[in-house]
């Protein structure tokens, strides 16, 4: 994206110009990029990413109601992933990567272990996820062509949040008896 300082000989433009620009401010920065026709491709591949994504949604939301509910505790997740976030990167952009991985590598290797427990061990786990303080709802799925498949479980959802954060060295690994929150 480029920066520009007095686009269209103006201190300040946004919007489309010509059907070729867009110029915009962002983050207090006037921009210039080139106008893309976004497209919205259903395939199996499309959806399954796009599941990955809702799911560390909603462990962002988790970890980020957490703080704002308990601002006083030192060791809530938030403080902890925004210690060990790289220096120029946020914190939920950083349990994102550890969430899903690269290639979804964390994301199946936490749905394996969720795949490996037994139907008592899954319910503690969906248990632990509705105590939680906010609680981590299930998560809608969609397969291809946005057809609404089965969704995750607040467990399951709960499973891959701890598994992010074990990935990125900040909890220990998940077993089948889930973390206690405070």
């Amino acid at each position: 994206m480029a920066k520009v300082q007095g686009p269209l000989m103006s201190m300040q433009a946004s919007g489309k110009f010509g059907g070729a620009l867009v110029f915009a401010n962002r983050i207090g920065t006037n921009v210039a990029r080139l106008l893309v026709t976004p497209s919205n491709p259903m395939s199996l591949n499309q959806e399954a990413a796009r599941n990955y994504v809702r799911v560390a949604g909603a462990g962002q939301r988790f970890a980020n109601l957490t703080a704002m509910m308990y601002p006083a505790a030192t060791s809530t997740d938030k403080i902890l992933l925004g210690l060990a976030a790289p220096t120029g990167q946020t914190w939920n952009g950083y349990l994102v990567k550890g969430e899903i991985g690269v290639n979804a590598v964390n994301a199946i290797a936490a749905d394996a272990l969720w795949t490996g427990f037994l139907p008592a061990e899954k319910t503690a786990w969906d248990n632990a996820a509705a105590a939680l303080v906010p609680a981590i709802p299930a998560v809608a799925q969609k397969g291809a062509l946005g057809v609404p498949t089965t969704s995750l479980s607040a467990g399951q959802v709960f499973l891959r949040y701890v598994y992010g954060m074990y990935a990125l060295g900040i909890h220990a690994i998940p077993t089948a008896t889930p973390p206690v929150y405070a």
